[in-house]
């Protein structure tokens, strides 16, 4: 039997881990994704041959899977929403102007992760580092934007798989 299409973003969510090391319930939406630019993807896996001399074929390979990630960008360039993804702080002034700024030294963000696709396919990362590039176009025909790369890292809580995903029946 053919399987179903999964397909379209619906929204991509993330937050502080849970304290058991397992995934995180207190989620928000980062929002206002640049069209065609959301993808789940793995590296290619790492392979290691063993070779002895007595044959030309390998006596032993051992296969690593490569790096899980997933990758966006986004129009929210607002301050808070850069403090999420980059670290950092915001300061209000007299007018309520916002403005982010940058950290010292750049922070290692760690955050719980969930994709939700129109169909209700839904991926989940317990545990991912995040990190966050500028996009910030300054042509009249463009937006500022934020390119995103979440790598999935093993979760610290026990038998807790890096990545779920659960269609719909």
């Amino acid at each position: 039997m053919a399987g179903k299409a999964r397909i379209g973003l619906k929204k991509i969510e993330f937050g502080d881990v849970a304290g058991d090391g397992g995934m995180g319930t207190a989620l928000t939406e980062f929002g206002a994704t640049v069209s065609d630019t959301a993808v789940l993807s793995n590296d290619s896996p790492n392979v290691t041959d063993f070779n002895i001399e007595e044959q030309t074929a390998p006596f032993f390979t051992a296969t690593v899977d490569g790096k899980l990630s997933i990758k966006w960008s986004s129009y929210n360039v607002e301050p808070a929403a850069l403090v999420r993804v980059k670290g950092g702080t915001v300061t209000v002034d007299a007018s309520g102007n916002n403005t982010w700024n940058k950290p010292a030294d750049t922070p290692n963000i760690e955050v719980s992760c969930k994709v939700t696709m129109k169909d209700g396919t839904i991926i989940q990362i317990p545990r991912g580092n995040i990190t966050a590039v500028f996009q910030w176009n300054l042509q009249k025909n463009k937006l500022a934007q934020v390119d995103l790369t979440l790598y999935a890292l093993l979760p610290t809580k026990d038998n807790t798989p890096e990545i779920s995903i659960t269609t719909p029946s």
